[in-house]
């Protein structure tokens, strides 16, 4: 394997797990043959003071992780490898998921408490709209800023006779040949 074929999970930013089937199969951790792996959803939990966690289902095929049906943008994923020699632990916050591709995830972030502070911060920047208006506009005008203001229609355009379609009589009703 060359310097070129590693991706570096710890670069932060918004990375792309493959996740064909709804079934992630990246993992941003390294991970030995020996080492435990497994994914979860977790959020503070106010009885512990610590953390609560639901862990993702394995896939069958032991290939990945089931996306949870729960799953929801801001939530923070914890991917973890308990290893022989230590744990490692890759915190992100949910972005993303579009079916049979990708499940987008922010990160990593050092601890839980910082993916949920950012997430916060992310969700209540997403959620806020501003109103709508609650009066009809003057006129469908007034929607397009980019439109000049028209109070009364444009005068029809004549046509010149001398460039009449064949099909346009020529004389009027009424008008004598």
């Amino acid at each position: 394997m060359t310097a070129l074929d590693r991706y570096d999970w710890n670069r932060r930013g918004r990375h792309r797990l493959r996740a064909p089937a709804a079934v992630v199969i990246d993992l941003p951790v390294p991970a030995a043959l020996d080492a435990h792996v497994w994914v979860a959803t977790i959020w503070p939990d106010d009885l512990t003071g610590g953390w609560a966690r639901a862990l993702w289902e394995p896939e069958p095929s032991r290939r990945g992780w089931r996306l949870p049906m729960e799953l929801a943008a801001g939530d923070v994923i914890e991917f973890g490898a308990d290893t022989p020699a230590r744990p490692v632990r890759w915190f992100g916050i949910m972005d993303s998921y579009e079916p049979d591709r990708w499940a987008t995830i922010q990160g990593p972030y050092p601890t839980p408490t910082d993916a949920w502070h950012d997430a916060q911060r992310l969700l209540a920047l997403e959620r806020f709209l501003p109103a709508l208006p609650t009066e009809p506009p003057e006129s469908v005008d007034a929607m397009r800023p980019d439109r000049p203001r028209t109070t009364t229609p444009p005068p029809p355009t004549p046509i010149d006779e001398c460039c009449a379609p064949a099909a346009v009589p020529r004389t009027r009703p009424g008008d004598r040949e």
